[in-house]
């Protein structure tokens, strides 16, 4: 026998049986409501779509869905600066706490008390990108605005205001100054007197990828000494701070550009990313950009970017720009195909790494590699040589920097292969 209990657990309720003789009548109000939201649900829907896309296209937004950060810079003279680093100061260098990068500065050029003015960049059609020809810049080895180390052993950590013009509204990227007076000049670690005899083998070390992880940043900073160049990555959160400490270090640096490799973008260097198929105008925004993201670099070197230095279209008018704003250019070595040094030609600040030290990281592998730049050195009097801050790459070379002085080999500041 079957309880009324078990029907209804078994015996779902029927809409008839729910609705009676006006089932007919319900039906047709559920089959007509459910057609109104599909027709009314369908319309709203097609219109969020075309003000979307009427939103792409109207508006100018080049960097599409990239993530954007800002990075302020301090102009050495500017009311915000520290004492010890304001215009007419005698040794300039680094503020009491070492830091004295990160004060928001005027919204437009005014010109500052005591020093020259900012130049700014006309807004009209985008950027200035002219900069000045690479034919009319003073001597590689020109001794104007000759860098000098402050009473500590640091170097100036804020921008000269006389080679700086205006990216935006918080930043600034560096620019000749108008008596030919370079960033590379002026942020490059001077070579000490005495230190290297004539004639003798020279070597300079670039460690790149610093600035995004603390931990190897902080020991490329405590292990290698203050002749190594650095190169920091454009994203690091804490940028200002590592290149303050950078520069009382004694150390000169770089940026990375991120530039389109062949396998882009299932291999993405990260946002900014200068690509081949983007126009002049996109891609020297986007250099722009990582060059404004510290303060006294004194040039960039590329990350990545197997295609695109291999493009001399697209690359040449991002080295005439560089080198027109008085910076030098590096080429790491990684990619056979670069045309970068092709494209520079003679006579300019721009050069290719001889040795990836760690390409492969073993021990082994890196000690090869040292040798082989050691014998570059011998061979031609100089050499230059690229390593990324891993730990047994950072531990070898702080016991390959020391030994240098026994071999007879000076380490040098990367600037001063194309200064001197």
């Amino acid at each position: 026998m079957t309880t009324d209990v078990e029907n209804d657990l078994h015996t779902p309720l029927m809409p008839r049986a729910r609705f009676g003789e006006n089932w007919p009548v319900w039906r047709a109000k559920i089959i007509w409501a459910a057609g109104w939201f599909t027709r009314v649900g369908g319309a709203v829907l097609g219109l969020v779509l075309l003000l979307l896309t009427g939103w792409i296209f109207l508006t100018d937004t080049p960097l599409g869905g990239e993530p954007q950060t800002q990075s302020q810079i301090q102009i050495a003279g500017s009311p915000n600066a520290p004492a010890s680093q304001r215009a007419g100061d005698q040794t300039p260098g680094m503020g009491e706490t070492g830091e004295g990068l990160a004060q928001p500065l005027p919204s437009q050029p005014e010109p500052i008390a005591g020093g020259p003015r900012v130049l700014q960049v006309p807004q009209a059609d985008g950027l200035d990108t002219s900069a000045q020809d690479a034919s009319e810049l003073p001597p590689i080895n020109s001794a104007a605005n000759a860098p000098r180390f402050d009473a500590r052993g640091g170097l100036p950590a804020v921008a000269n205001p006389s080679l700086v013009e205006r990216f935006d509204s918080s930043s600034f990227v560096p620019s000749l100054g108008s008596n030919g007076e370079r960033a590379l000049d002026a942020y490059a670690r001077p070579l000490e007197a005495g230190t290297i005899m004539p004639g003798q083998p020279r070597i300079a070390l670039i460690v790149g990828g610093l600035g995004i992880s603390q931990t190897s940043t902080q020991e490329v900073l405590n292990s290698l000494p203050g002749a190594t160049t650095l190169s920091f990555a454009p994203y690091g959160s804490s940028l200002t701070r590592w290149a303050s400490r950078a520069r009382q270090d004694g150390h000169e640096y770089l940026i990375e550009v991120p530039m389109e490799p062949f396998d882009y973008p299932n291999n993405d260097p990260g946002p900014h990313t200068l690509q081949v198929g983007l126009t002049e105008q996109a891609n020297l925004e986007r250099l722009h950009w990582a060059l404004s993201r510290l303060p006294t670099p004194i040039g960039f070197m590329n990350y990545m970017g197997g295609r695109f230095a291999s493009e001399e279209a697209a690359l040449a008018p991002i080295i005439d720009d560089a080198v027109g704003r008085g910076l030098m250019v590096i080429d790491d070595g990684r990619s056979a195909r670069s045309r970068v040094t092709a494209v520079a030609g003679e006579n300019t600040p721009v050069l290719r790494a001889d040795v990836v030290i760690d390409a492969r990281a073993d021990q082994q592998s890196i000690n090869n590699r040292l040798a082989q730049l050691e014998a570059i050195a011998r061979e031609r009097g100089s050499a230059v040589g690229v390593a990324t801050a891993l730990p047994l790459t950072i531990t070898t070379l702080e016991e390959w920097t020391a030994s240098l002085a026994s071999k007879g080999i000076a380490l040098v500041p990367v600037s001063s292969i194309v200064r001197f």
